[in-house]
């Protein structure tokens, strides 16, 4: 009984021993208080913090653990004295996170990737006319220029064109769409 005694005694002495060593290892050289987490279209997830402090090179590296298993960099940097903010991949989208840097772990929700939806408009023969034939969903806002190929179940594959308003074609009538921009057919 008394060898067990000491084999746990001299085994709680070495778990004393490794806890006081972590209790005392150097913190970062301020304080960090999560301010918010945004999902920024085209940029992915990014991360604010108020801090207290500057904080070396070393210290802006971070982690990311994702929910589901992945892991990624955390990439932070010291806008100014009081703020640092830290982005990770776009793929970082919808779940629950936690990450490292400075010394200090945190648990956040990131939010989901914004999706932005337009029409798709081609002209109806049918009802002379343009019609909409379906929908584009992207990541990112649509700006006028911004163009894909689509296959219309009616007029077959062709390449669509982001406008404020539909195009004049030689062959079609002068018709307007109106309202909000939508994808038209090149002309």
């Amino acid at each position: 009984m008394k060898k067990y005694l000491i084999t746990i005694l001299v085994l709680l002495s070495m778990l004393i021993i490794q806890v006081g060593t972590v209790a005392a290892a150097p913190m970062a050289s301020g304080t960090i208080k999560l301010i918010s987490v945004q999902y920024v279209a085209g940029k992915g997830p990014v991360f604010t913090f108020s801090v207290n402090g500057k904080f070396s090179r070393a210290e802006l590296k971070g982690s990311l653990h994702a929910e589901g298993g992945a892991d990624y960099d955390l990439h932070c940097t010291q806008v100014d004295e009081s703020t640092v903010k830290c982005s990770t991949s776009a793929k970082v989208s919808g779940v629950n996170v936690a990450f490292s840097w400075g010394g200090s772990t945190f648990w956040a929700y990131v939010p989901a990737a914004p999706v932005f939806c337009y029409g798709i408009y081609d002209w109806a023969t049918t009802v002379d006319a343009w019609t909409l034939y379906g929908s584009n969903c992207q990541d990112t806002r649509a700006e006028y220029g911004d163009s894909f190929a689509w296959d219309n179940p009616y007029w077959g594959p062709s390449r669509y064109e982001f406008m404020p308003e539909s195009p004049v074609c030689v062959v079609l009538p002068l018709s307007n769409q109106p309202g909000d921009a939508y994808y038209f057919p090149y002309c």
